[in-house]
């Protein structure tokens, strides 16, 4: 999976180029933390929002060009640690999630990283 994003910035928006296996791992970890059972004030420590807006910015993630504002940007962060820390293991995470914790902390970072840069050379 590639570590790079293409981010351009578009007034209040980050159009993010993700391929299609940062989508998919995107998607998988945003709807394992919907679909768990503890409840909404869980969701917003573990992702900042409650489950209903994981279902929400998980329906955005259509295409290869998505725009996001930097608050669901951060949604996707939050919800990439935050699954990598709520599975104890790397063979659950694979099981669950369909790909391995450390691809998950390098989309992270990857966002944090390329969305800086964007904004850096604006």
């Amino acid at each position: 999976m590639r570590t790079t994003l293409r981010v351009t910035l578009e007034g209040d928006l980050c159009l993010l180029g993700l391929g299609k296996p940062q989508r998919d791992l995107i998607r998988e970890v945003l709807s394992f933390l919907r679909d768990r059972e503890d409840g909404d004030i869980a969701s917003v420590v573990r992702a900042g929002v409650d489950r209903a807006s994981l279902g929400r910015v998980k329906e955005k993630l259509t295409g290869r060009d998505i725009g996001l504002s930097i608050e669901e940007v951060h949604i996707l962060f939050s919800a990439l640690t935050a699954t990598v820390a709520t599975v104890p293991s790397e063979q659950e995470f694979f099981t669950r999630i369909g790909f391995f914790k450390e691809q998950a902390v390098s989309l992270a970072n990857a966002l944090v990283r390329d969305i800086a840069y964007a904004v850096d050379s604006r």
